[in-house]
Order: structure tokens, then sequence, then C-alpha cells
């Protein structure tokens, strides 16, 4: 009789992302409990349950390192927007109208998604917490469905459903630094579980640093497990130098976690390689909404740490496979066209289909500060192992493994997923999961917010977001000078300002 703590994963092409083990073709993945026990060919293990994994690639989950799990009700809807959009409907009206189910909705039906396609370890940036009880449901939808991560409590405000829209309703509410302890207490007392608590930092490089000061405080008071900050999006915040600013006022740490990234200086980037922090690229958001090109490889070269991951589903769709393969792509043509504009045509491509799964899978471990238990089939470590079909259309031959991950496979080649040796995803179907009843709940909780909206409108988030926005020549300077003013030595200047645009918009 099989032992239920024992699977053995038995003929399978294996990828251990495991620079000291390889990758074994035919071999086996013996899995004790929640952990690898074993990697090798022909293992014999008499009592374990055999699952066949001939015809498929056996490797480490992927882990997303950045998202904003709340917004699967939105699915597609910013499909054409930029961030200026974005930040005007979603953050300043649409997420007004989720109340605490909505939230649970569409967190648990988000990390569904997520493992859907592979994803065994999730970084959620929450911004949905308008409430102790929405906290409480958003912690409630990570435990419920099985997966890995870190909870980033956001510490942004959001707009009550009647409220006018202000720049200052975006600052995080007191309430919040007592919620935040709340959560620590209450849900994550241990620091070893699947899920640990992190804190996101309100939009922070456009504020006086005492602002971060008082964030960061909370959370190493709290021992968060990350502190997740947006940072140089483009022109939207190319002056403010929020590294530069961290690193001078003592704050930078192996804690942090930052996203986006591209106006960040090489100088900056090399800081937060010195200090151990991470950062984070969500190529197609990037793409899209102007915050520049993915940074991976400038964080790479710098030393760094990079991480790859979705950010929001309102956008696009949840697997790695498309980001894998935009920002390696993105890369490639970016130094192409470097010897394009010399005349040249390239003979070698230097960011090759490994280094950039690397980034999705161990790299993105040592990103989100879970390196040593996800991220590779090292035995020891969690047994967070995926398997991808290698023998239907679109796969077959399989004369490139590494090759056929990245540039081949998708979420539908998914077929089998294992979180801490539990399995989640078999046969291409998830396990305990009546996806008919939740898809009809999260049609019903989208129709009434997107109504909602609709019935709020958006010209009160448009006026605040054309007051901090570089879209015209106007605005662009005002940027300018304001980053320079919160770079500056000056506390009394930057209060100044921030209080004066608190009170006009």
């Amino acid at each position: 009789m099989a032992s239920e703590g024992r699977k053995l994963l038995q003929g399978g092409y294996v990828l251990t992302m495991d620079p000291a083990l390889g990758e074994m073709a035919d071999a086996d993945v013996l899995i004790e409990g929640d952990r690898i026990a074993l990697v090798a060919p022909h293992i014999t293990a008499g009592d374990a349950q055999v699952i066949d994994a001939r015809g498929t690639i056996v490797m480490p989950g992927f882990i997303d390192c950045h998202r904003h799990m709340w917004q699967t009700q939105l699915r597609a809807l910013t499909a054409d927007w930029s961030l200026y959009d974005y930040s005007s409907r979603i953050r300043s009206i649409y997420s007004s109208f989720f109340d605490p189910d909505d939230a649970y909705l569409g967190c648990y039906a988000g990390f569904l998604d997520a493992i859907n396609a592979g994803i065994t370890t999730i970084i959620d940036h929450s911004h949905i917490m308008n409430s102790p009880d929405h906290a409480d449901e958003v912690v409630r939808a990570f435990t419920d469905s099985g997966i890995r991560g870190v909870l980033c409590y956001g510490m942004f405000g959001n707009p009550a459903v009647h409220e006018k829209v202000s720049l200052g309703r975006f600052l995080p509410p007191a309430w919040h630094f007592d919620d935040v302890r709340r959560l620590r207490t209450r849900y994550f007392s241990s620091d070893d579980g699947r899920v640990m608590l992190g804190i996101a930092l309100t939009e922070a490089e456009f504020f006086p640093m005492e602002y971060s000061r008082r964030e960061i405080a909370l959370a190493r008071a709290i021992g968060a497990r990350r502190i997740s900050a947006h940072c140089g999006l483009g022109a939207m915040s190319a002056h403010t130098r929020y590294v530069l600013r961290l690193h001078r006022a003592g704050l930078l740490g192996p804690d942090f976690h930052f996203v986006h990234g591209w106006s960040l200086t090489d100088h900056e980037l090399r800081l937060l390689a010195d200090s151990g922090a991470c950062l984070v690229c969500t190529p197609e958001t990037e793409l899209q909404m102007g915050m520049g090109f993915p940074v991976t490889s400038r964080v790479l070269a710098a030393g760094g740490r990079a991480g790859l991951g979705i950010d929001i589903v309102s956008n696009q769709s949840a697997d790695m496979f498309t980001q894998m393969r935009l920002n390696l792509q993105v890369q490639r043509a970016l130094e192409n066209e470097e010897m394009n504009r010399k005349g040249l045509m390239p003979t070698a491509i230097r960011m090759k289909a490994r280094d950039i799964l690397e980034v999705a899978t161990s790299g993105g471990a040592r990103a989100a500060g879970l390196d040593g238990i996800t991220g590779s089939l090292t035995p020891g470590r969690q047994a967070d192992i995926i398997m991808i079909r290698a023998d239907r259309a679109g796969m077959v031959p399989l004369v490139n493994p590494v090759g056929a991950v990245v540039m081949s496979a998708g979420a539908g080649d998914v077929d089998s997923v294992f979180i801490a040796g539990v399995p989640v995803k078999r046969g291409g179907t998830l396990i305990g999961v009546d996806w008919p009843s939740v898809s009809a709940r999260l049609a019903r909780s989208s129709k009434k917010i997107i109504a909602g909206g609709a019935g709020k409108g958006f010209s009160q988030g448009e006026a605040v977001m054309r007051a901090v926005f570089p879209i015209d020549a106007k605005t662009a300077l005002l940027s300018r000078i304001g980053g320079l003013i919160m770079r500056s030595p000056f506390t009394s200047l930057q209060n100044a300002v921030t209080n004066y645009f608190l009170k006009m918009y």
C-alpha cells in the first residue's frame, strides 16, 4: 500500500534549477511529506505513491514576485489603458466598490488562476485593505487557496464609496498601523508558515522621507518578511531618486522588494545590490503603461537580485510564460538595436532562455527572500513542483527542454502542480475547486463593482491624477521640480510642498 506522505514522480525530464544537480532525462523526484527527499534516475521507494511523469518536464513552480491579487473581477478591463487611466479609475474609483466578500473572491480566484498556470509562490502587494474585514478576507483567500507566498499589507488608503477622491485619501489611515499588528498577532505569529506577512509601502517615493520612515519602522518592528515598494516608474518618477534617498537615510536593506525600476540610475541599482534588496520587473504592464523597459538585465549586471511578476490581471493573463518571453525578447531587441544603430548585425545573443527561467524560479525565490525554502528541486526544500506536458502539439520534439519551457509552453501545458507536497492540480484540473460556482460568483461580483464605478464616474480620479502625472509640459516641469525638492535636505520645504498638494487635490 502506497504511503500518503511519500510520492515518487517517475520518469520525467527533470529541470532542478539547482546548479549542483543540473537537469536529468528520465529521472525521478521523491517527495516525503512537504519536502523534496531525493532527485535522481531510477529511485527505488517501496511504499511511495507513484505518479507517472513520463512525457513531462518536472521543475520547480514559478515565483510570481509581484501581483495585486484583488483585481480578478476586472479582468482585461485595462487592456488599452495607460498608468494614468489605471490610477484614475481602478485605484481611485473601482477599489471603493470592493466589499470584504469581493476582496476574498477576487484574491481567491486569482490565486487559483496562478496555480493553474504553474505558479506556486506569490508576493501579493495588496492595496485593497479598505477595512479590517477586508484584511481578514484577503488572508483567508491566501490560506484557502493552498498557495505559498507573502501577503504585503498595503498601507495605502482607498476612498470610500460616497467619499470624494482626494490625494490625501491615498495616504495610510492611522488604523492601518494597528491593523497590521493585529494581523501579525492573529495569523502570522510563526515566521515559517506557508503564508508570511509583509508590508507594501504607500507610493512613498513621491513623499518626504519621514512618510517612508514611519512605514519601514512598522515593517521592521513586526518582522515583516518583505517591504514592497513601487519605484522608478519611467517619467512618472524619473527625478525622485528614491533608492538613493533611502540609502542616504540609512534605510536600505535586504528586506526591500522594489518593483519596476526602469528610471533608477546604475548607481542606484548598485546600491540596491549592495544592500541585498531585490528589484522585480512586470514586463507587460511596464511596456504598455509607460513605465519603461524591463530592467532585469541591468539588475543582474549590477549584481542584484531580480524577480518577475504578473502585476495585474485587470490587464493581462496570469502566466509567467508570457512575462518570461516578453522580458527576454525585449532585452534582446534593445541590445540588437544598439548593433543596428552602428550598422552591424549581432552574431550572438547575450541573454539566454535559461537566464530568464532562473529569474522566474530559483532567482525569484532569492528575490523574495525565500531561497532555501523554494525555487529549486533541491533535496530538503519544500516540494513546490510543477509538471509541464512535453508530449503534445507545440512541445514535440523535446530538443531543448529549457527553451521549450520559455519559448513554447503555456498555462494550458501545466499538467500538475504540487505545493508543499500537496497536489493542487492533476491531469490539467484544479483539485478540490468548484470552479463553476467560483466563476458564477465572480461574474456577479464583477457586474456589481463595474456598475458602481460607472455610477460614480471617473472625473474625480482623473482630476487628482492630472495633478501628479507628467502629462504635458507644465506638469512635467512640476514633476521635475517636485523630485528635486524631495531629494533636497530641506525637510520643511518638502513638507510645505506636500501639504499644499494634499490640500489642493
